[in-house]
């Protein structure tokens, strides 16, 4: 399977991030982020929303026609996982000496350790693979104790 990333821009009503959402649910694709912009802030007067997604070709292919005719949907383009203006951050918390992920291209933060557990919490941000890919570094190592992640794109 491979990761899919659709920008969508939208009329903005009441509903449109379900609308979205229910659409990807109801043909059984889970999303792996959404994210969403109300159109108050948009220069073209329309809402925005990214949602990424694992799922074979052919039913990307089908999902992309299915929103496409939806009466709220203005716009709808497909970003590859290579882009550079996709970008994923992750919120991670780790067990306590667990090795970080090395890849040159994700930045690291440490923002806090909990003194009780020794857990360290730490923010990786960089291209969706990279930081795919370091997640699933520091799932397979067993020290992935939490993760939160968001992906952004223009």
């Amino acid at each position: 399977m491979t990761t899919y990333a659709f920008l969508l821009k939208l009329r903005d009503k009441p509903g449109a991030m379900e609308l979205v959402a229910a659409t990807f649910a109801h043909r059984g694709i889970s999303l792996i982020t959404i994210l969403g912009n109300d159109a108050g802030t948009a220069p073209d007067g329309l809402a925005t929303i990214l949602v990424t997604f694992r799922t074979t070709q052919v039913r990307k292919d089908m999902m992309k026609a299915t929103l496409s005719r939806l009466s709220r949907v203005v716009s709808l383009t497909e970003r590859e996982e290579e882009d550079p203006a996709l970008q994923q951050s992750a919120l991670v918390r780790l067990a306590p000496g667990g090795a970080l992920p090395t890849d040159p291209q994700v930045q690291l933060t440490r923002l806090n350790v909990d003194a009780a557990t020794g857990e360290t919490l730490w923010a990786l941000f960089g291209p969706l693979k990279a930081v795919e890919a370091s997640v699933e570094s520091l799932r397979t190592a067993g020290t992935l104790n939490a993760i939160s992640l968001a992906t952004v794109a223009l």
